[in-house]
């Protein structure tokens, strides 16, 4: 469905739009086709926002600014609007502090430093910083105990076990009963007292844990029927148990371990341009004791063998160099590098860590000039954001589980 944005000269604006996407624009964000009342930038961010091979722009952001607008014209809070694209973060910033553009509604994290040069919307969406490596075909046996372990400890399971073993009390005492049934006496050898209860005992946990199949032991009908029981028992629990551990290894197959913030300065870690990631970056070089990090982060383009700070424009190109080996891994939004990961081309190649190093709110970038604009959008944000159906629009676009990272 055309956005109502792109109302006007198409053939002109959709050139414009994909000129701001070659290297080396004469412009950092391309300038409307037509006079409008708000002027919104973006850049190629996706799922947030992209553009089709038609010029078209899509995305989450879009199709949220899409209802935000809708509502916008019905207040008569603005009269018309038009997307233009960016080439970088920087160049949104930059746009926005000189009211080039009068919302930016590609993914933004709301920090106090960019508070200070420009307005935030409402926040919309929690996402956070984490790490993307290359998947590997081994098994992760330090994830794979960890998930063991947060198994068994869960509350439900704890008393699952409890439950467990005091059935086997109750079962140790079944079976002593049916063994003294199966013969009127105690033949030679055969123990009694502790001795017998504790053999009951073991008996009983060998057969309900599924160790121990079915015997001639028994020839009584309370003993056969009581051996079937046990049976059961234990064919369910071995194969919850089995489940369990098959889940736990296979799912950490080519998994990869969380990495720690110390260990980034070590890699050659790519991020994206005057993001927060490449903040967060710099922090942990001069927490290593680095006092001038000028220039420890370069563009792709420019750096060398020894770089272990790599920059580029979007997160697709970030992505697509962890790919073929350029980087060892790309530290930047949860949601996009998840995103990115799910892809066909990607999928099994790229892992991406499930914990964050840092959580981040997102908004849209609004210029400070326009106070009555930023109080129509958090107006229609809320709306959005109190309907049903928002949680469904953020999956579609993001994945299931895409609302908050861990």
């Amino acid at each position: 469905m055309p956005l109502r944005s792109f109302r006007g000269p198409t053939l002109a604006l959709a050139a414009s739009l994909l000129l701001s996407f070659l290297p080396g624009a004469l412009w950092a964000c391309a300038a409307p086709s037509r006079d409008v009342d708000v002027v919104v930038g973006l850049r190629n961010a996706p799922p947030f926002s992209a553009l089709t091979s038609g010029g078209i722009a899509e995305g989450f952001a879009v199709d949220i600014w899409t209802s935000v607008e809708h509502e916008l014209h019905d207040e008569n809070a603005i009269t018309s609007s038009e997307i233009v694209l960016c080439n970088t973060i920087a160049d949104q910033e930059a746009a926005l502090k000189s009211g080039a553009v009068d919302v930016v509604i590609s993914p933004l994290t709301i920090t106090g430093e960019r508070l200070r040069r420009y307005d935030f919307s409402q926040q919309y969406l929690s996402s956070g910083l984490t790490l993307a490596v290359r998947s590997t075909s081994a098994i992760d046996f330090s994830a794979a105990t960890q998930v063991i372990v947060q198994t068994v400890t869960q509350p439900g399971v704890v008393r699952a076990i409890l439950i467990f073993l005091a059935a086997n009390l109750v079962l140790a005492l079944l079976i002593r009963l049916a063994i003294r049934a199966e013969r009127s006496e105690a033949p030679s050898g055969q123990k009694s007292g502790w001795g017998e209860t504790v053999d009951t005992m073991l008996e009983a946990i060998v057969r309900t844990s599924g160790l121990k199949g079915l015997s001639d032991r028994f020839t009584t009908l309370l003993g056969k029927m009581l051996e079937i029981f046990m049976a059961v028992v234990g064919t369910v629990l071995s194969a919850t148990i089995f489940g369990v551990l098959t889940s736990a290894f296979v799912g950490t197959i080519g998994s990869s371990s969380t990495v720690p913030a110390s260990v980034l300065p070590a890699m050659r870690v790519a991020t994206l341009e005057g993001s927060t990631a490449q903040a967060f970056l710099l922090e942990q070089f001069r927490k290593e004791g680095v006092a001038d990090t000028d220039g420890i982060c370069v563009p792709a383009a420019q750096a060398g063998p020894e770089t272990t700070c790599l920059l580029y424009p979007g997160w697709p190109e970030a992505v697509f160099a962890l790919n073929e080996g350029a980087v060892a891994a790309v530290l930047g939004d949860w949601i996009a590098l998840s995103y990115q990961s799910r892809l066909d081309r990607y999928r099994g190649r790229i892992e991406v860590q499930s914990g964050v190093y840092l959580n981040e709110p997102y908004g849209w970038g609004i210029t400070r000039s326009r106070p009555a604009l930023r109080a129509a959008i958090d107006r229609a944000l809320i709306e959005n954001m109190r309907d049903p159906r928002w949680r469904k629009r953020i999956e579609a676009y993001l994945g299931a589980g895409a609302v908050a990272p861990n």
